[in-house]
This record gives structure tokens, C-alpha cells and sequence, in this order.
């Protein structure tokens, strides 16, 4: 059988466990893993050598640049920052034809970031952005046996946990499970101090980001700046019955005494699945592009604002990824 050609751009921390995942697929793969640095690659190369059956039969390159990928690509994972992430779709067009795609969050750094991607991406067969709950078995049961009726209010409390980094997570997961379309965001309860992320160069906030939505639901999402490690804690309720979800600990309790257990799930153990019901379906569990560029256009457009009027009046995209 031919083998199916994947490339994965972008080889740092979450680049690498896709690679991770792709040793259990159950279809022969052609795997090209690029990244400007090589100390990405490095590292890629040494978690691909941890998880690898010595017998596989995988053709697998490391490699610096777009120059030498092959014509056509079955699937591209762009696992790349944010900010480059529009430069480097473009940049893989410029090299070869890509049948799918799966986009990393945050999609991009502006709107007009957003727009390009759109734009280039307008004819491919399928594009999807990895806000991953949605693929995840636990969240789809508890979805599944929600017991709920329209609106709902859900809330997220929890410590420093990257509120503008990981935000999209929850707006998205919100949507998913309310059947509803994400229509605002209120930041004027968020901290009037953005700070230095974890990663060089982007910035962090803590506070409360508020959320409507098409049917009447509604979401706060909290992020407390006074407790450095402590559960991210989600509440969910249509006036009568509410879900109690504790992610770190794998507790779901339904206010009438029904409980799911389960647990959130790394990326190298979702690619497998991710890759394998593309090729088997042309189809998987995250949004699409075009739902997911429409939610982080409010987004990005709401947490630009307010960049602007707390921290730099100039600025003309946000650094977050």
C-alpha cells in the first residue's frame, strides 16, 4: 500500500507529541517533520525514537526547510506559534498541494492573520483547528447525556491557568455542547495588567472573560492570579440540572447523583485517531475551519481591545499562543 504523506510544521513541545502519536497509526506513513531549528528537531527526532517499534517501516525525515517536501500532502499539521502561523500555511502552499489540514490554536495573532488563513485554505478538502475536547471520549459522554435544555450558563474558575492562551478551548467546547454559535465577549472584568507568559515573549492575563451566545447561553471563565496551581473547575447548568466537572481529576457529577469518569487526553494519544479518521473518513471530531475562524475572530477582536487600551494603544495584533 502507498504510504500516506503527513507533514507536521512546527517540531517544538506540542509538534513533536503529534509525531508522538502517529507511531500507532495503523496506515503506512511518509512523515515529514519540518522546523526552523534544529534543536526542535532534535528534540522531535528523540521523542519519535521513545515511542517507535524498532521494526516499524515508516519513511521518516527531519528537516530545516519547506524546499525538498514532496509535490502533493495528504495531511499537514501546522503546530507552529501563532504568530507565523498564517506565513507558514502560505509558505507550504508555495511548495506543495495539501489535501487536509489541522490548524494549532490560537489561529492567529489578528484578524487579519484569520483572514489569510481563510483565504488560502478556502479549497482544500478539509481543515480543522485542534481545540481537542471535542475529540476527547469523556467530554463526548457527558455531552451525550447532558440532560440539559437551552440556555445554559457555564462557568470555568480555576488558578492562573493561561486564560488568554487556553480560552478558546473553553468558548469552543461551550459551543459544542450548547449547539450554539459564540456571538460576543465582554473583557471589561478581566486584570488591567497583562504580564509575561511562560513563554518568551507573549503575554498573560488573569481576571473574569464573559461570553453570549446564539440561543442565550452564557459563559464566565475566571482565571484567579492568587493561586498558582489549583484544578480548573467547570460548572454547567440549565436552571435545574447542572454538571460539576473537575478536569484534573477526572470527576463529572451530575446535580441528580450521576457521575462520569474519565480523563483529558495528551496529544500523542489523540493523533493516532485524529490522523486515522481523516484518512478513513476525511472527517474528525474538531471544527471545522471556518466555525473555529469565526469564533476566534471574536476573540481575538475582543482580547485586541482590550490589549490595547491596558498595555499598548499601537498595537496592532495580540501576544498570545
Amino acid at each position: 500500500m502507498i504510504p500516506y504523506k503527513i507533514l507536521i510544521s512546527g517540531a517544538g513541545q506540542l509538534g513533536s507529541r503529534y509525531l508522538q502519536g502517529l507511531a500507532s497509526c495503523r496506515y503506512p506513513l511518509s512523515i515529514i517533520v519540518q522546523d526552523k531549528s534544529q534543536d526542535s528537531l532534535d528534540r522531535a527526532r528523540q521523542r519519535w525514537s521513545e515511542v517507535i517499534n524498532p521494526e516499524c517501516t515508516y519513511n521518516i525525515s527531519f528537516q530545516l526547510s519547506l524546499n525538498s517536501i514532496p509535490e502533493s500532502i495528504d495531511i499537514a499539521i501546522v503546530a507552529t506559534n501563532a504568530d507565523v502561523r498564517s506565513y507558514v500555511v502560505r509558505d507550504i502552499l508555495r511548495h506543495t498541494l495539501v489535501r487536509y489540514w489541522v490548524l494549532e490554536k490560537v489561529l492567529s495573532q489578528d484578524k487579519q492573520g484569520l483572514d489569510e488563513i481563510a483565504e488560502q485554505l478556502q479549497y482544500a478538502s478539509g481543515a480543522w483547528v485542534n481545540t481537542s475536547r471535542r475529540m476527547m471520549s469523556w467530554h463526548q459522554n457527558i455531552r451525550s447525556t447532558r440532560g440539559f435544555n437551552n440556555p445554559m450558563t457555564f462557568n470555568v474558575n480555576g488558578g492562573d491557568w493561561g486564560l488568554a492562551c487556553n480560552a478558546i478551548h473553553f468558548l469552543d467546547l461551550f459551543a459544542w455542547w450548547s449547539g450554539e454559535t459564540l456571538e460576543s465577549i465582554d473583557v471589561s472584568l478581566l486584570s488591567a495588567q497583562w504580564k509575561e507568559s511562560k513563554r518568551l515573549g507573549y503575554k498573560e492575563i488573569t481576571g473574569m472573560l464573559q461570553a453570549k451566545y446564539s440561543g442565550g447561553s452564557s459563559a464566565k471563565l475566571s482565571a484567579n492570579s492568587e493561586k498558582e496551581v489549583s484544578p480548573i473547575l467547570i460548572e454547567i447548568s440549565d436552571g435545574n440540572l447542572s454538571w460539576f466537572i473537575n478536569e484534573t481529576a477526572g470527576t463529572a457529577k451530575r446535580s441528580d447523583g450521576l457521575n462520569i469518569h474519565g480523563s483529558m487526553l495528551n496529544q500523542s494519544k489523540m493523533s493516532t485517531s485524529l490522523v486515522e479518521s481523516i484518512i478513513a473518513n476525511g472527517s474528525c471530531d474538531l471544527p471545522c475551519l471556518a466555525e473555529s475562524i469565526a469564533m476566534h475572530r471574536i476573540f481575538i477582536g475582543g482580547m485586541l481591545a482590550h490589549y490595547r487600551q491596558m498595555h499598548n494603544s499601537d498595537a496592532t495584533f495580540i501576544p498570545i499562543t
